[in-house]
């Protein structure tokens, strides 16, 4: 396991939006949160997960809006809760209760978050629809991922997945 500096030097490239390294993994299993990996690219970082564990992903998507005159790069911070399917279901709730307010006031702000397990597909699409109706005035061209790109004006509903049970309104 990384030292508090490394977990905090991973964390500062993830933001910067020059570096190529976009995700980190933690967990708060000690009581104090900790490095479990980092990355670039979206399939890495689904590929890191861990089926034993909770953990959570930390996943820097930047917003391009690459107009005629002017490009503007916004960082958005992405947080995928990850739980393992060898977490036993008596843990998951005291665990998340437990470890989650620790991660939150590590990370910061997050413009999206997403819960998900083995079996469930995480994709750069469903991410995308997500910050792109999370954001407010300002709507990027197209989300790099490190390892892809999804142009805004190709999301569509079907994006945002059937099986995905949080119970979000649409106010569009």
């Amino acid at each position: 396991m990384e030292s508090k500096t490394s977990l905090k030097d991973a964390f500062k490239k993830v933001m910067d939006q020059k570096d190529e390294i976009n995700w980190v993994i933690v967990s708060a299993k000690t009581g104090s949160v900790q490095m479990e990996g980092h990355g670039s690219g979206l399939s890495s970082l689904v590929d890191s997960f861990s089926d034993n564990d909770m953990q959570w992903g930390l996943f820097c998507v930047l917003g391009v809006d690459d107009g005629s005159t002017i490009k503007s790069v916004r960082s958005k911070l992405v947080q995928i809760d990850w739980c393992g399917d060898g977490v036993r279901h008596n843990d998951r709730g005291r665990m998340l209760n437990a470890q989650l307010p620790k991660i939150q006031k590590f990370a910061g702000a997050i413009a999206c978050q997403i819960s998900a397990s083995p079996g469930q597909e995480i994709t750069n699409r469903k991410i995308a629809f997500k910050l792109y109706h999370a954001q407010g005035a300002h709507k990027p061209t197209f989300y790099d991922f490190g390892d892809s790109k999804v142009e805004c004006s190709s999301l569509n509903v079907a994006d945002d997945e059937a099986q995905d049970d949080d119970e979000d309104e649409d106010f569009d």
